[in-house]
């Protein structure tokens, strides 16, 4: 999927061609490096093994005992590392995993709500994806694809989780998303990294943000 946008999936190894198994086994088989030529074809697991699993541990301590809200919430956080890396690469969030990931997300909150969760708390769930979906979606036009939609869309899959947690969790993901997304433009236009006309990904800046509301709504409903 780390194709710029416009572009066909890569079939095989970048390096020499050799082909991808097809369907699933594609991805169940896919090793980092080509085990032809050796040609990285992925993300280091130096990094996004520790990511991952900081970011599950973090989703699974603040979401303790709440069953199917806590699978929802594991699973948005380990898709989560993918997008970011695809993100990193070529600056795209593939509409291919995000609407896989939404469905599952709403299936998995659907199934908490019928186990005991309450349909009040899905319907907020509903809510909040849109309103986030709504809110990055306009942002997208006004800034000029400095946000694209493809964030507004994994902020819509997000914001199905952050609603059902509440609406103070949405607002909260939603602006500290921005808010780590500028801090990190900021930063690289010091160093000259980046220009006043260049682009950023905002999938790491987004998927942290949500991560943090979500960790900070988990550790206020266990206080109370």
């Amino acid at each position: 999927m780390s194709v710029a946008w416009g572009e066909p999936a890569l079939p095989g190894c970048a390096g020499c061609g050799r082909a991808f198994a097809a369907g699933p086994a594609g991805w169940w088989r896919f090793a980092a490096r080509c085990a032809a030529c050796g040609v990285r074809q992925g993300p280091s697991p130096w990094w996004t093994v520790p990511v991952g699993a900081l970011a599950a541990g973090a989703i699974a301590a603040s979401l303790a005992g709440r069953g199917w809200v806590l699978a929802a919430g594991l699973l948005l956080s380990v898709a989560g590392v993918l997008l970011v890396a695809i993100d990193l690469a070529v600056q795209r969030l593939p509409d291919p995993i995000v609407w896989r990931l939404a469905v599952a997300v709403a299936v998995l909150l659907a199934v908490a709500a019928a186990t005991g969760g309450g349909w009040p708390a899905y319907g907020r769930a509903l809510a909040g994806g849109a309103a986030l979906l709504g809110a990055f979606g306009l942002l997208a036009l006004l800034t000029g694809g400095q946000i694209g939609l493809g964030d507004a869309k994994v902020a819509g899959v997000a914001g199905l989780l952050l609603g059902w947690l509440g609406w103070g969790a949405v607002l909260f993901g939603g602006l500290l998303a921005l808010l780590l997304n500028g801090v990190v433009a900021v930063v690289l236009l010091a160093l000259r990294r980046v220009t006043w006309r260049g682009s950023l990904p905002m999938g790491p800046a987004l998927l942290g943000g949500v991560l943090l509301a979500v960790v900070a709504a988990g550790g206020l409903a266990q206080v109370s």
